[in-house]
Protein backbone atom coordinates (compact mmCIF):
# COMPACT_ATOMS: atom_id res chain seq x y z
CA UNK A 1 0.00 0.00 0.00
CA UNK A 2 1.52 3.29 -1.05
CA UNK A 3 2.27 6.34 1.42
CA UNK A 4 -0.90 8.19 -0.16
CA UNK A 5 -3.16 5.49 0.72
CA UNK A 6 -1.44 5.24 4.40
CA UNK A 7 -1.99 9.07 4.91
CA UNK A 8 -5.51 8.84 3.58
CA UNK A 9 -6.85 6.01 5.56
CA UNK A 10 -4.97 7.56 8.67
CA UNK A 11 -6.38 11.10 8.44
CA UNK A 12 -10.21 9.56 7.40
CA UNK A 13 -9.66 7.85 10.92
CA UNK A 14 -8.50 10.59 12.63
CA UNK A 15 -12.04 12.42 11.90
CA UNK A 16 -14.75 10.12 11.86
CA UNK A 17 -18.08 10.88 11.81
CA UNK A 18 -19.75 12.24 15.34
CA UNK A 19 -19.69 9.63 17.47
CA UNK A 20 -18.02 9.31 20.82
CA UNK A 21 -14.55 8.72 19.20
CA UNK A 22 -14.51 11.62 17.50
CA UNK A 23 -15.29 13.70 20.90
CA UNK A 24 -12.28 11.84 22.74
CA UNK A 25 -9.93 13.00 19.33
CA UNK A 26 -11.11 16.57 19.54
CA UNK A 27 -10.11 16.42 23.94
CA UNK A 28 -6.46 14.92 23.18
CA UNK A 29 -6.05 17.57 20.23
CA UNK A 30 -7.37 20.14 23.20
CA UNK A 31 -5.38 18.46 25.86
CA UNK A 32 -1.69 18.59 23.71
CA UNK A 33 -2.69 22.10 23.01
CA UNK A 34 -3.61 23.12 26.23
CA UNK A 35 -0.37 21.70 27.54
CA UNK A 36 1.75 23.05 24.46
CA UNK A 37 0.36 26.34 25.45
CA UNK A 38 1.54 26.59 29.08
CA UNK A 39 4.65 25.27 28.34
CA UNK A 40 5.29 28.10 26.34
CA UNK A 41 3.45 30.95 28.04
CA UNK A 42 5.81 29.82 31.32
CA UNK A 43 9.21 29.47 29.70
CA UNK A 44 7.97 32.86 27.98
CA UNK A 45 7.51 34.32 31.31
CA UNK A 46 10.70 32.59 32.79
CA UNK A 47 13.28 33.79 29.76
CA UNK A 48 11.38 37.66 29.94
CA UNK A 49 11.87 37.34 33.67
CA UNK A 50 15.42 36.87 33.01
CA UNK A 51 16.19 38.98 30.80
CA UNK A 52 14.65 42.03 32.81
CA UNK A 53 16.46 41.09 35.49
CA UNK A 54 19.70 41.33 33.53
CA UNK A 55 18.57 44.65 31.87
CA UNK A 56 17.62 46.21 35.41
CA UNK A 57 21.06 44.82 36.93
CA UNK A 58 23.11 46.74 34.15
CA UNK A 59 20.65 49.81 34.44
CA UNK A 60 20.97 50.51 37.94
CA UNK A 61 24.35 49.07 38.59
CA UNK A 62 27.71 49.08 36.45
CA UNK A 63 29.23 46.15 34.20
CA UNK A 64 32.20 45.39 36.83
CA UNK A 65 33.01 46.47 40.07
CA UNK A 66 36.98 47.04 41.90
CA UNK A 67 36.83 47.01 45.46
CA UNK A 68 39.11 46.41 48.57
CA UNK A 69 39.50 43.24 49.67
CA UNK A 70 38.95 43.81 53.10
CA UNK A 71 35.88 45.09 54.95
CA UNK A 72 36.23 48.63 56.67
CA UNK A 73 38.89 49.52 54.00
CA UNK A 74 38.30 52.33 51.42
CA UNK A 75 40.41 53.20 48.09
CA UNK A 76 42.23 56.50 49.19
CA UNK A 77 43.52 56.80 45.48
CA UNK A 78 40.85 56.42 43.01
CA UNK A 79 42.23 57.86 40.15
CA UNK A 80 44.93 55.29 39.96
CA UNK A 81 42.39 52.71 39.31
CA UNK A 82 40.20 54.70 37.06
CA UNK A 83 43.75 55.23 34.68
CA UNK A 84 43.80 51.41 34.82
CA UNK A 85 40.35 50.99 33.53
CA UNK A 86 40.74 53.43 31.20
CA UNK A 87 43.81 51.91 29.61
CA UNK A 88 42.07 48.36 29.22
CA UNK A 89 39.46 50.31 27.35
CA UNK A 90 36.79 50.63 29.80
CA UNK A 91 35.21 53.76 31.72
CA UNK A 92 35.56 54.03 35.55
CA UNK A 93 33.35 56.00 38.52
CA UNK A 94 34.58 56.24 41.89
CA UNK A 95 31.25 55.82 44.16
CA UNK A 96 30.88 55.42 47.77
CA UNK A 97 28.56 52.99 49.16
CA UNK A 98 26.78 52.66 52.99
CA UNK A 99 23.71 51.90 54.78
CA UNK A 100 22.14 55.00 55.93
CA UNK A 101 19.51 55.77 58.31
CA UNK A 102 16.63 58.15 57.35
CA UNK A 103 14.62 59.91 59.54
CA UNK A 104 11.26 61.99 58.61
CA UNK A 105 9.99 63.38 62.37
CA UNK A 106 8.98 60.48 64.02
CA UNK A 107 10.11 57.84 61.29
CA UNK A 108 12.94 55.73 61.01
CA UNK A 109 14.31 53.43 57.79
CA UNK A 110 17.21 51.64 56.79
CA UNK A 111 18.45 52.23 53.28
CA UNK A 112 21.82 52.58 51.02
CA UNK A 113 23.04 55.64 49.80
CA UNK A 114 25.55 55.84 46.42
CA UNK A 115 27.83 58.77 46.18
CA UNK A 116 29.30 59.84 43.04
CA UNK A 117 30.72 63.00 41.46
CA UNK A 118 27.99 64.23 39.34
CA UNK A 119 30.32 66.55 37.02
CA UNK A 120 32.66 63.92 36.04
CA UNK A 121 31.22 63.37 32.77
CA UNK A 122 30.99 59.01 32.80
CA UNK A 123 26.96 59.09 33.54
CA UNK A 124 26.16 55.30 33.03
CA UNK A 125 23.83 55.26 35.55
CA UNK A 126 21.44 57.64 33.68
CA UNK A 127 20.05 59.62 36.72
CA UNK A 128 18.78 62.04 34.87
CA UNK A 129 16.73 59.76 32.74
CA UNK A 130 14.95 58.59 35.47
CA UNK A 131 13.80 61.50 37.51
CA UNK A 132 10.10 61.70 38.25
CA UNK A 133 10.13 65.49 40.06
CA UNK A 134 12.97 67.95 40.71
CA UNK A 135 16.43 66.96 39.02
CA UNK A 136 19.53 64.83 39.07
CA UNK A 137 22.30 67.78 39.73
CA UNK A 138 23.45 66.42 43.05
CA UNK A 139 24.82 69.63 44.55
CA UNK A 140 26.10 69.81 47.43
CA UNK A 141 23.93 69.65 50.67
CA UNK A 142 21.05 67.52 48.27
CA UNK A 143 19.64 63.99 47.84
CA UNK A 144 17.67 62.25 45.08
CA UNK A 145 15.73 59.44 46.48
CA UNK A 146 12.95 56.94 44.97
CA UNK A 147 9.45 57.28 44.39
CA UNK A 148 8.98 54.29 46.81
CA UNK A 149 10.93 56.22 49.95
CA UNK A 150 9.28 59.30 48.82
CA UNK A 151 5.83 57.56 48.81
CA UNK A 152 6.99 55.67 52.21
CA UNK A 153 7.98 58.85 53.82
CA UNK A 154 5.65 61.84 52.74
CA UNK A 155 8.16 63.41 50.85
CA UNK A 156 8.31 65.89 48.20
CA UNK A 157 10.93 68.03 46.37
CA UNK A 158 12.17 71.00 48.37
CA UNK A 159 11.72 69.28 51.81
CA UNK A 160 14.48 68.77 54.22
CA UNK A 161 15.33 64.69 55.48
CA UNK A 162 17.23 63.60 57.89
CA UNK A 163 19.91 61.22 57.41
CA UNK A 164 22.13 59.06 60.21
CA UNK A 165 25.47 57.97 59.43
CA UNK A 166 26.40 54.64 60.93
CA UNK A 167 29.91 55.50 61.62
CA UNK A 168 28.44 57.73 64.27
CA UNK A 169 25.77 56.23 65.36
CA UNK A 170 28.34 53.47 66.03
CA UNK A 171 30.31 56.33 68.70
CA UNK A 172 26.67 56.67 70.64
CA UNK A 173 27.40 53.11 72.68
CA UNK A 174 31.09 50.83 73.34
CA UNK A 175 31.09 47.72 74.89
CA UNK A 176 32.22 47.83 78.67
CA UNK A 177 34.60 45.72 80.47
CA UNK A 178 32.04 43.62 81.85
CA UNK A 179 31.36 42.99 77.81
CA UNK A 180 28.23 44.62 78.61
CA UNK A 181 26.79 47.73 76.00
CA UNK A 182 27.01 51.40 77.63
CA UNK A 183 26.79 54.68 76.55
CA UNK A 184 30.00 56.17 75.43
CA UNK A 185 30.99 58.52 78.46
CA UNK A 186 33.62 60.55 76.33
CA UNK A 187 30.50 61.07 73.74
CA UNK A 188 30.17 64.30 72.02
CA UNK A 189 27.16 66.30 71.00
CA UNK A 190 25.56 64.49 67.62
CA UNK A 191 23.00 65.88 64.97
CA UNK A 192 21.87 63.81 62.15
CA UNK A 193 23.07 65.60 58.82
CA UNK A 194 20.16 67.54 57.17
CA UNK A 195 19.74 67.47 53.34
CA UNK A 196 17.01 68.63 50.93
CA UNK A 197 15.17 66.46 48.34
CA UNK A 198 16.54 67.69 45.18
CA UNK A 199 14.91 64.82 42.86
CA UNK A 200 12.66 61.56 42.85
CA UNK A 201 13.42 59.11 40.75
CA UNK A 202 12.58 55.89 39.20
CA UNK A 203 13.95 53.05 38.12
CA UNK A 204 11.06 50.33 37.87
CA UNK A 205 12.98 47.86 39.44
CA UNK A 206 11.05 47.46 43.16
CA UNK A 207 14.25 46.38 45.11
CA UNK A 208 15.83 49.27 43.81
CA UNK A 209 13.88 51.71 44.06
CA UNK A 210 12.94 50.80 47.55
CA UNK A 211 16.47 50.31 48.89
CA UNK A 212 18.77 53.05 47.35
CA UNK A 213 19.16 56.86 47.41
CA UNK A 214 21.41 59.36 45.64
CA UNK A 215 23.62 61.96 47.09
CA UNK A 216 27.04 63.81 46.03
CA UNK A 217 30.42 61.98 46.93
CA UNK A 218 31.59 64.95 49.40
CA UNK A 219 28.52 64.96 51.13
CA UNK A 220 28.90 61.06 51.41
CA UNK A 221 32.53 61.39 52.46
CA UNK A 222 31.47 64.02 54.83
CA UNK A 223 28.75 62.17 56.41
CA UNK A 224 30.75 58.82 57.02
CA UNK A 225 34.09 60.76 58.49
CA UNK A 226 36.22 60.03 55.21
CA UNK A 227 38.80 61.50 53.30
CA UNK A 228 37.59 64.04 50.15
CA UNK A 229 38.63 62.02 47.15
CA UNK A 230 38.24 58.28 48.80
CA UNK A 231 35.93 55.82 47.38
CA UNK A 232 34.26 52.50 48.42
CA UNK A 233 34.39 51.22 45.27
CA UNK A 234 34.91 51.55 41.55
CA UNK A 235 31.92 51.25 39.31
CA UNK A 236 33.67 50.08 35.59
CA UNK A 237 31.24 49.95 32.33
CA UNK A 238 32.79 48.34 28.85
CA UNK A 239 31.52 48.15 25.30
CA UNK A 240 30.31 44.50 25.54
CA UNK A 241 29.06 43.41 29.10
CA UNK A 242 28.56 39.99 28.14
CA UNK A 243 31.58 39.69 26.83
CA UNK A 244 34.48 40.94 29.24
CA UNK A 245 37.07 37.81 29.14
CA UNK A 246 39.80 39.80 27.96
CA UNK A 247 39.21 43.10 30.00
CA UNK A 248 39.14 41.80 33.24
CA UNK A 249 42.03 39.79 32.78
CA UNK A 250 44.28 43.05 32.08
CA UNK A 251 42.53 44.53 34.48
CA UNK A 252 43.53 41.91 37.05
CA UNK A 253 47.27 42.03 35.80
CA UNK A 254 47.47 45.69 36.24
CA UNK A 255 46.10 45.98 39.90
CA UNK A 256 47.96 43.10 41.21
CA UNK A 257 51.09 45.61 39.78
CA UNK A 258 49.96 49.01 41.20
CA UNK A 259 46.51 48.00 43.83
CA UNK A 260 47.27 44.54 44.87
CA UNK A 261 44.64 45.44 47.72
CA UNK A 262 42.02 45.73 45.22
CA UNK A 263 40.05 42.88 43.61
CA UNK A 264 37.33 43.21 40.26
CA UNK A 265 34.47 41.47 39.91
CA UNK A 266 32.22 41.42 36.61
CA UNK A 267 28.32 42.06 37.07
CA UNK A 268 27.97 38.01 36.02
CA UNK A 269 30.08 37.04 39.24
CA UNK A 270 28.35 39.66 41.62
CA UNK A 271 25.06 37.97 40.57
CA UNK A 272 25.98 34.68 39.90
CA UNK A 273 23.49 33.12 42.43
CA UNK A 274 20.52 35.21 41.29
CA UNK A 275 21.10 34.64 37.31
CA UNK A 276 21.88 31.08 38.23
CA UNK A 277 18.79 30.21 40.35
CA UNK A 278 16.88 31.78 37.02
CA UNK A 279 18.20 29.44 34.62
CA UNK A 280 17.57 26.61 37.01
CA UNK A 281 14.09 27.21 37.55
CA UNK A 282 13.72 27.52 33.92
CA UNK A 283 15.17 24.19 33.24
CA UNK A 284 12.80 22.84 35.93
CA UNK A 285 9.93 24.51 34.53
CA UNK A 286 10.20 22.83 31.16
CA UNK A 287 11.04 19.50 32.65
CA UNK A 288 8.04 19.65 34.83
CA UNK A 289 5.69 20.98 32.35
CA UNK A 290 6.60 18.48 29.51
CA UNK A 291 4.65 16.26 31.84
CA UNK A 292 1.15 18.31 30.70
CA UNK A 293 2.25 16.78 27.17
CA UNK A 294 2.91 13.54 28.18
CA UNK A 295 -0.96 13.01 30.24
CA UNK A 296 -2.35 14.91 26.66
CA UNK A 297 0.08 11.41 24.57
CA UNK A 298 -1.65 9.43 27.16
CA UNK A 299 -4.84 10.22 26.23
CA UNK A 300 -3.46 9.72 22.79
CA UNK A 301 -3.17 6.18 23.00
CA UNK A 302 -6.83 5.81 24.99
CA UNK A 303 -8.46 7.43 21.77
CA UNK A 304 -6.54 5.06 19.52
CA UNK A 305 -7.16 1.95 21.47
CA UNK A 306 -10.95 2.75 20.95
CA UNK A 307 -10.53 3.69 17.62
CA UNK A 308 -8.44 0.07 16.68
CA UNK A 309 -11.71 -1.48 18.79
CA UNK A 310 -13.99 -0.05 16.30
CA UNK A 311 -12.41 -0.33 13.10
CA UNK A 312 -11.48 -4.29 13.59
CA UNK A 313 -13.47 -4.95 10.92
CA UNK A 314 -12.23 -2.98 8.76
CA UNK A 315 -8.36 -3.32 10.14
CA UNK A 316 -9.49 -7.17 9.10
CA UNK A 317 -10.60 -5.94 5.44
CA UNK A 318 -6.89 -4.26 4.59
CA UNK A 319 -5.38 -6.98 6.28
CA UNK A 320 -7.34 -9.54 4.07
CA UNK A 321 -6.80 -7.64 0.68
CA UNK A 322 -2.65 -7.80 1.59
CA UNK A 323 -1.89 -4.93 3.40
CA UNK A 324 1.25 -5.74 6.08
CA UNK A 325 1.31 -5.27 9.40
CA UNK A 326 3.57 -2.49 9.15
CA UNK A 327 0.98 -0.30 6.85
CA UNK A 328 -1.62 -0.98 9.34
CA UNK A 329 0.71 0.60 12.35
CA UNK A 330 1.76 3.20 10.23
CA UNK A 331 -1.76 4.08 9.51
CA UNK A 332 -2.63 4.18 13.50
CA UNK A 333 1.23 6.22 14.32
CA UNK A 334 0.17 9.05 12.04
CA UNK A 335 -3.02 9.14 13.63
CA UNK A 336 -0.86 9.98 16.80
CA UNK A 337 1.34 12.87 14.82
CA UNK A 338 -1.58 14.76 13.25
CA UNK A 339 -2.72 14.55 16.83
CA UNK A 340 0.54 15.91 17.76
CA UNK A 341 0.92 18.48 14.66
CA UNK A 342 -2.50 19.67 14.81
CA UNK A 343 -2.18 19.99 18.97
CA UNK A 344 1.16 21.67 18.92
CA UNK A 345 0.22 24.36 16.38
CA UNK A 346 -2.66 25.22 18.18
CA UNK A 347 -1.23 25.53 21.04
CA UNK A 348 1.85 27.43 19.75
CA UNK A 349 -0.72 30.16 18.48
CA UNK A 350 -2.86 30.12 22.16
CA UNK A 351 0.50 29.87 23.87
CA UNK A 352 1.52 33.41 21.69
CA UNK A 353 -1.63 35.13 22.26
CA UNK A 354 -1.34 34.70 25.51
CA UNK A 355 2.25 36.25 26.19
CA UNK A 356 1.01 39.11 23.91
CA UNK A 357 -1.65 40.41 25.70
CA UNK A 358 -0.36 39.18 29.14
CA UNK A 359 -0.84 42.15 30.81
CA UNK A 360 -4.96 42.76 29.44
CA UNK A 361 -5.43 39.36 31.32
CA UNK A 362 -3.52 39.94 34.32
CA UNK A 363 -5.08 43.24 34.66
CA UNK A 364 -8.99 41.79 33.20
CA UNK A 365 -8.15 38.98 36.50
CA UNK A 366 -7.61 41.86 38.81
CA UNK A 367 -10.79 43.65 37.74
CA UNK A 368 -12.32 40.18 38.30
CA UNK A 369 -10.97 38.97 41.37
CA UNK A 370 -10.17 42.31 43.28
CA UNK A 371 -6.67 41.02 44.17
CA UNK A 372 -2.97 42.18 41.88
CA UNK A 373 -2.12 39.13 40.06
CA UNK A 374 1.67 40.34 39.70
CA UNK A 375 2.63 42.31 43.08
CA UNK A 376 5.90 44.11 42.71
CA UNK A 377 6.52 43.75 46.05
CA UNK A 378 7.42 40.08 45.36
CA UNK A 379 8.37 40.19 41.75
CA UNK A 380 10.34 43.16 41.66
CA UNK A 381 8.55 44.57 38.29
CA UNK A 382 5.98 46.84 37.74
CA UNK A 383 4.66 44.40 34.51
CA UNK A 384 5.06 40.95 34.09
CA UNK A 385 7.43 40.43 31.19
CA UNK A 386 7.95 37.96 28.56
CA UNK A 387 10.05 36.54 25.72
CA UNK A 388 9.50 33.93 23.66
CA UNK A 389 12.70 32.63 22.36
CA UNK A 390 12.26 30.78 18.77
CA UNK A 391 14.17 27.78 19.83
CA UNK A 392 12.10 27.27 22.83
CA UNK A 393 9.37 27.14 20.27
CA UNK A 394 11.21 24.50 18.45
CA UNK A 395 12.01 22.08 20.95
CA UNK A 396 8.49 22.17 22.44
CA UNK A 397 7.24 21.72 18.88
CA UNK A 398 9.50 18.40 18.60
CA UNK A 399 9.28 16.95 21.94
CA UNK A 400 5.08 17.73 21.74
CA UNK A 401 4.97 16.18 18.28
CA UNK A 402 7.18 13.06 19.20
CA UNK A 403 5.14 12.26 22.40
CA UNK A 404 1.80 12.33 20.40
CA UNK A 405 4.04 10.17 17.79
CA UNK A 406 4.74 7.75 20.14
CA UNK A 407 1.40 7.92 22.15
CA UNK A 408 0.07 6.11 18.76
CA UNK A 409 2.49 3.20 19.17
CA UNK A 410 0.54 0.86 21.50
CA UNK A 411 -2.87 0.98 19.28
CA UNK A 412 -0.69 0.48 16.48
CA UNK A 413 0.88 -2.83 17.64
CA UNK A 414 -2.31 -3.96 18.79
CA UNK A 415 -3.73 -3.45 15.12
CA UNK A 416 -0.71 -5.14 13.40
CA UNK A 417 -1.39 -8.42 15.59
CA UNK A 418 -4.72 -8.67 14.60
CA UNK A 419 -5.74 -11.42 12.91
CA UNK A 420 -7.73 -11.01 9.73
CA UNK A 421 -10.34 -14.22 9.71
CA UNK A 422 -11.00 -13.11 13.25
CA UNK A 423 -11.15 -9.61 12.73
CA UNK A 424 -13.70 -10.33 10.02
CA UNK A 425 -15.80 -12.96 12.34
CA UNK A 426 -15.92 -9.26 14.61
CA UNK A 427 -19.21 -8.53 14.90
Amino acid sequence: MSIRAELFLAWKYFKPKRNAVSVITLISVIGVALGVAVLIVVLAVMTGFSDKMREKLLDTTSHAQIRPKFSGVVIRNPEIIVDIVKKAGGEAMPVIISPVLLQKEDDFVPKVVIGFDPSRKVDRLKLSEVIRAGNADLKRGEVVVSYIIARDLGLNVGQKLLIHSPTNLAKLVKRGKNGKLEVSKDLEMYLPSEYRIGGISCFNKYDFDRDILFMNINDVAELLDLDYGAASAIYIWTPDPFHMDGFLSRVRSELAKNAPFCFIESWQEINKRLLGVLQVEKNMQFFLLVFIVLVAAFSITNTLITTVIQKTKEIGLLKAMGAGSGTVMRIFILQGFFVGVIGTASGIIMGALVVKYRMAILLSMRAITGQEIFPPEIYYFNELPARIIMTDIFWIGIISVLLCTFGGVIPALRAAKLDPSKALRYE
